[in-house]
């Protein structure tokens, strides 16, 4: 949990000093800041907490939940994409950098920390607590 703190608090505080930004620059960008960030984070933040579950109850099955995830978010994101640039007043160009920035960010961040936890699991199985990843 302390992980999709970070993921969350991280988000938070980037898009507000984007907003700083953006306003001391003139631009005007707040709202596609914050619409930006809101899906990839509330993603990450959901996918997150469902490995963390599942590596305490049944890490094998991690990568299933992995690539469920990964379709689940390509079809959010997509749908998420068209209504806020259709029902919303945002610039697109400025969304679509916002929105793209976070969810690399994001993505690499829980790379990362897949990165550990797969190597904490490796280390368990070689240990004879005999649950890897896969």
């Amino acid at each position: 949990m302390k992980f999709v703190a970070c993921l969350a608090g991280g988000s938070i505080l980037t898009a507000i000093v984007f907003s700083i930004v953006s306003g001391a620059a003139g631009l005007g960008a707040e709202r596609e800041i914050w619409f930006g960030m809101l899906a990839p984070t509330l993603a990450s933040v959901v996918a997150w907490m469902t490995i963390e579950r599942l590596r305490r109850l049944n890490p094998q099955k991690i990568l299933k939940c992995l690539i469920l995830s990964f379709l689940i978010k390509f079809l959010f994101f997509g749908v998420y994409i068209i209504v806020v640039v259709k029902t919303t007043q945002v610039r697109p160009e400025f969304f679509v950098c916002c929105f793209a920035f976070f969810y690399l960010a994001l993505h690499m961040a829980e790379a990362l920390e897949l990165r550990k936890t797969q190597a904490r699991l490796l280390a368990n199985d070689i240990t004879g607590n005999n649950q890897g990843l896969l």
